[in-house]
């Protein structure tokens, strides 16, 4: 693999123009790693142009319906997130492996596309933190995990987020990433810009989680009496 200086990467230096990756089952979250492999012609062109620039591709989800015109240009949600390539590893016949490090989500704005690969132009999305306590609600999201983490065995790094004070955003993003849930569930939570409710609600998702395992009973967890929620 080849390093690179992507989780220094200021968004100041951002042109605000991308290559557009859209995806069938991923939602892509800023704050998350997301490995790649790249095998298709036009995207394989896509990161040898992205490679000899700024380094930067934005993932989106695909719509419903989308193997219909996948070849062509199918339908894609206008909110997705842009990551800069942090490592790649150049493959036989042109292919690629890469790691992307999310920057930030992004309204997309697509272009005429002139290129094999579809372009936009990216509005960055800057998520509010207000109307909640963050310690508190990244406390909360901790004791709910760790829950789940202890009786599952699960197969996420939580001594790494429990040794270090991982800011309540990437904790949410992570847990979301980490969630046995719909993609398009994952992405109704990317589209929500306010990160209190957003880890309010990966905290519900949680307890569900808890619940269905039959731990409900022995975890002092916090519920939200959000009316947002009713």
């Amino acid at each position: 693999m080849t390093e690179s200086l992507g989780f220094n990467y200021e968004l100041t230096e951002f042109s605000g123009e991308s290559p557009i990756f859209p995806l069938p089952n991923t939602v892509f979250f800023p704050k998350t790693l997301l490995p790649l492999h790249i095998f298709e012609e036009r995207y394989k062109e896509m990161v040898r142009d992205v490679l000899t620039g700024e380094r930067i591709i934005c993932v989106t989800l695909l719509k419903e319906g989308w193997e219909e015109d996948y070849f062509e240009k199918p339908q894609i949600f206008t909110t997705g997130t842009i990551g800069y390539v942090e490592k790649f590893k150049r493959l036989e016949d042109g292919k690629f492996n890469i790691l992307l490090n999310g920057l930030s989500k992004v309204e997309i704005h697509e272009l005429p596309q002139k290129m094999p690969y579809r372009r936009g132009e990216m509005e960055i999305l800057q998520d509010s933190t207000s109307g909640g306590n963050l310690r508190e609600e990244r406390e909360a999201l901790l004791r709910q995990f760790r829950k789940i983490a202890q009786m599952t065995e699960a197969d996420f790094p939580i001594e790494d987020i429990l040794s270090e004070d991982v800011p309540l955003e990437m904790l949410v993003n992570l847990l979301t990433t980490w969630l046995p849930i719909t993609t398009e569930d994952k992405q109704k939570l990317l589209e929500i810009q306010n990160i209190p409710i957003r880890s309010e609600i990966v905290r519900e998702y949680l307890r569900q989680e808890i619940k269905d395992l039959g731990f409900l009973d022995d975890l002092d967890i916090m519920i939200p009496d959000n009316p947002r929620w009713n």
